[in-house]
């Protein structure tokens, strides 16, 4: 069985701020998180919301990854070169998020892989569904600061297409 994973992000780059959000589907069970971050450049506040999309995984399951951030995509798409690399550009300079992505080799590693790209047109499908919430979460970690909320279960169930 394949777990299938939508993710969206909304970051602004001049406030250094953002909102993500995550939808899991395993079966007929569905679930989903948002949260949101400050003072981020916009790959390390990508990392931030693949990470919280992989926390728990279910162990011995291939993962469907549907995307639409670009640099989240390519992020993911070169994971395996640059970690062969030891997290070092062309260059021999470091990667400033390392860490974050190594803790996503991690979760992902001895499962299938596939990407999804997405476009989040239509707030009832799962990828604009996750864009909206991705974007509430935005304007909360604006006045709020860092935070991770699930969505809750009723919202969930509106969801067209799962």
């Amino acid at each position: 069985m394949t777990l299938r994973i939508w993710i969206e992000t909304n970051h602004q780059a001049p406030y250094r701020t953002g909102g993500w959000a995550w939808l899991r589907q395993n079966g007929k069970a569905i679930s989903g998180a948002a949260g949101g971050d400050r003072d981020l450049d916009a790959e390390g506040f990508c990392v931030r919301a693949l990470q919280a999309a992989l926390i728990d995984l279910p162990a011995d399951e291939g993962v469907a990854l549907h995307l639409s951030d670009p640099l989240l995509i390519e992020g993911v798409r070169t994971m395996s070169a640059r970690r062969a690399a030891g997290w070092k550009d062309e260059s021999g300079a470091a990667d400033p998020e390392a860490e974050g992505w190594e803790v996503i080799a991690q979760a992902l590693a001895g499962r299938t892989l596939s990407l999804v790209r997405t476009q989040p047109a239509d707030a009832r499908t799962p990828a604009g569904f996750a864009a909206a919430w991705a974007e509430l979460a935005r304007d909360k970690a604006k006045t709020k600061g860092t935070f991770k909320n699930p969505i809750p279960r009723p919202n969930l169930t509106k969801i067209r297409g799962l």
